[in-house]
């Protein structure tokens, strides 16, 4: 199967940082309960707080993801969202070619 990771950089703005960090929240109890999540890590800028990083695992091809899931509902509304809160988005894709840690060390 193939994977890929996603990381997008969220810049909010200072005024409304806090309830964009409560629709992330929302946002990824939703992606959460996506069969091909692998793992999805939300941080948040401890020397800039309105600045967010998300990083996602997935178990999918990154045309499926675009053409899939990118077309759901929730992630149509969060386009939205983005763009009534005038957040920008760095979205960034990446494909594994080595992989290590305790359990495994390993070229892919």
């Amino acid at each position: 199967m193939e994977q890929f990771t996603l990381t997008v950089k969220f810049t909010a703005k200072k005024e409304n940082q806090e309830q964009f960090k409560q629709e992330l929240i929302k946002l990824f109890d939703i992606i959460n309960e996506e069969e091909n999540l692998v793992s999805a890590v939300i941080h948040q800028n401890i020397q800039k707080p309105e600045e967010f990083l998300v990083y996602e695992i997935w178990n999918d091809t990154v045309e499926h993801f675009l053409n899939v899931h990118l077309k759901k509902p929730y992630a149509q509304e969060w386009d939205q969202l983005l763009l009534d809160m005038d957040v920008l988005r760095e979205p960034s894709i990446y494909v594994p070619f080595g992989k290590y840690g305790k359990e495994n060390k390993t070229s892919l």
